[in-house]
């Protein structure tokens, strides 16, 4: 006969309880997440999680509380050694926590100020302090060129939060930490030395009559996607934003998820299709249009969750087969790399493109282009750590 299993303390339940929030709310978004739904997955009922938790908002705060404890306590744990062992360590982290990231970006907007602005501040130290170790790591590099590597280096180890990644969960870790560890290294050309920049690629849109009504509103409610989200924006909102009336938007777009679609579609239609082209090719095509695009590629990376079925489908089917276009040309360069070692080195390439040209005024660089061609290279061709096995 079976022993009864113990019952778990208070605290301890209220470990289990976040834990199993963070992965619904990273799977599905604040908004379709039930408390019932959580409290299925842990054997219980919905009334017995507000002996633990007031609300579903104060049930998100500690799900992002104790990812920052683990990503933190891992960061912290060998501050006196190399560069190159903390982000081991942090990939280890990462890897742990894979929803922190998504949860970060997209859901935390959810939360109450009191609840947010701590969060915010703990992220914002944690950054600081690997800014910081980036910095004495890399003497040479003004604090630009800093901020441009630890941005990379954190999308490379996020990159299987927002990507379903294949493999081992430790082979993982262990790749993406040394290809974070390449990245640290990379050379970045100084402000000055070439004018490739974000304004110089944007080009301007002008159409007229109806078309020039209808980029105004795609462009307008982008922008504020990208930076109050999706929920907490109205079609109202956007076409105050554009001294429209509400209404009118409707001969336009009939919904809100109308933008989104159209949006997205906009941008998938500018990538390449078909073909054989060269990584080089790829590579300098993509970034090129997550520099006019950018907004879209912020908004996409937290917001594509709100989707309707369909279109989500088929936008998402146009991104894996450009996806599989530069496995194939990665694959062609480095016939050593296994199918599962080549997609999430291209995942990993490809987040940081999205990271530096949507993650503050880095886009403003003038050498943006410049930095990220330097830094997907670097990933893309970073070699395998010594004990990863061929194809994960």
């Amino acid at each position: 006969m079976s022993r009864p299993r113990k019952a778990l303390s208070s605290a301890e339940r209220r470990r289990q309880l976040a834990d199993l929030a963070a992965s619904h709310f990273h799977r599905r978004g604040f908004h379709q997440v039930s408390l019932a739904g959580i409290a299925s997955s842990a054997g219980l009922t919905a009334p017995a999680i507000y002996r633990h938790f007031e609300n579903k908002q104060a049930l998100l705060a500690a799900s992002i509380d104790r990812g920052l404890d683990i990503v933190e306590t891992a960061w912290t744990a060998r501050a006196h050694t190399s560069l190159t062992d903390a982000l081991a360590d942090l990939a280890a982290a990462a890897e742990q926590r894979r929803d922190l990231w998504i949860l970060l970006q997209r859901e935390m907007r959810h939360l109450d100020e009191h609840q947010r602005k701590p969060l915010e501040a703990r992220f914002s130290a944690f950054a600081a302090s690997v800014r910081r170790r980036v910095g004495e790591a890399r003497p040479e590099c003004d604090p630009g060129q800093v901020a441009v590597l630890t941005t990379a280096i954190l999308a490379v180890l996020s990159s299987p939060s927002v990507y379903s990644m294949p493999g081992h969960t430790a082979e993982r870790a262990r790749l993406l930490g040394h290809v974070a560890a390449a990245v640290s290294a990379t050379g970045l050309p100084h402000a000055g030395t070439d004018r490739l920049g974000g304004t110089s690629l944007t080009p301007a849109r002008t159409p007229a009559g109806e078309a020039s009504r209808r980029t105004a509103l795609l462009d307008t409610a982008i922008e504020l996607f990208h930076d109050h989200g999706y929920a907490a924006v109205s079609l109202d909102d956007i076409g105050a934003a554009v001294g429209m009336a509400g209404p009118s938007i409707y001969h336009h777009f009939p919904t809100k998820s109308d933008l989104l679609v159209h949006a997205f579609t906009r941008a998938t239609e500018q990538l390449p299709a078909g073909g054989r082209r060269t990584l080089d090719e790829l590579v300098d095509q993509y970034i090129d249009l997550g520099v006019r695009e950018r907004l879209v590629f912020g908004v996409y990376v937290l917001e594509a969750i709100n989707l309707p079925p369909d279109p989500a489908r088929h936008i998402r089917a146009s991104l894996d087969a450009h996806v599989t276009d530069w496995c194939r040309a990665l694959s062609a360069q480095r016939p050593e790399l296994g199918d599962t070692d080549t997609l999430m080195l291209v995942h990993a390439a490809r987040a940081v493109v999205h990271d530096v040209v949507r993650v503050g005024h880095l886009h403003e660089r003038p050498t943006v282009s410049l930095d990220l061609r330097g830094l997907v290279s670097v990933v893309l061709h970073a070699p395998l750590p010594a004990r990863s096995r061929p194809g994960g």
